[in-house]
C-alpha cells in the first residue's frame, strides 16, 4: 500500500474529523472515512490532519464496520511505517480486526466481559511474548492496560469502549 507523503495539510478535513469524532459511531462517519481513503489514497495521518485529526480518524474507524477496519489497516500500517501515525493505533486496529475474525489478537488491546462480569483480554497469540510486541508498538505492558481498563470498568460501571462480546471458552 503506498502512502502519499506529498499531500499538503488539510485543515478543513482535520476540523471535520474532530467534529465527527465527538460521536464516532454516528451515521455517516464511516462513509466519510471511506471517501477520505478514496480521495487521498492514504490514511489521514499527522501530515494531512495533524496529531488530533489522525486520532479522530482512528476513533471513527474503531467503531466502524469490519470492512472499513480491514481497508484502513493497510493504510494505517503504511502511515506508521512513514512515521505518520502512532504504532499503537495500528496494533489496536489489527487486534480489533483479528477479534472480529474470531482469531487471537497479537497485542492484547481488546478486552471483553465474561458471562461472570469479569473484564478480560480477548485471547492472545503467544501470550508469553505479548509485552515484547506491545513495547515495539509503544504500548504499556498488558498488566498496566488491564489495570487501567479495570479501573474504568469499576468507575463507570462499564468499560469506556464497548467490549460486550463474550469471551470464547
Amino acid at each position: 500500500m503506498r502512502h502519499r507523503r506529498d499531500t499538503p495539510r488539510d485543515d478543513a478535513l482535520r476540523l471535520e474529523l474532530l467534529r465527527r469524532a465527538e460521536q464516532p459511531a454516528a451515521p455517516g462517519n464511516a462513509d466519510r472515512l471511506w471517501d477520505v481513503l478514496d480521495e487521498y489514497e492514504a490514511w489521514p495521518g499527522f501530515r494531512l490532519v495533524d496529531v488530533d485529526g489522525e486520532h479522530a480518524a482512528w476513533l471513527i474507524v474503531q467503531l466502524g464496520d469490519t470492512e472499513l477496519q480491514r481497508r484502513c489497516l493497510d493504510h494505517l500500517e503504511a502511515a506508521v511505517d512513514w512515521g505518520d501515525a502512532p504504532p499503537g493505533h495500528y496494533a489496536c486496529l489489527d487486534d480489533r480486526v483479528r477479534m472480529a475474525d474470531g482469531k487471537p489478537q497479537r497485542y492484547g488491546s481488546q478486552f471483553v466481559v465474561t458471562a461472570a462480569g469479569t473484564l478480560v483480554p480477548w485471547p492472545i497469540e503467544e501470550p508469553e511474548r505479548v509485552d515484547v510486541r506491545r513495547a515495539r508498538m509503544g504500548m504499556v505492558p498488558l498488566a498496566v492496560q488491564h489495570a487501567q481498563m479495570e479501573a474504568e470498568y469499576h468507575e463507570h460501571g462499564r468499560p469506556l469502549w464497548p467490549v460486550t462480546t463474550p469471551r470464547p471458552d
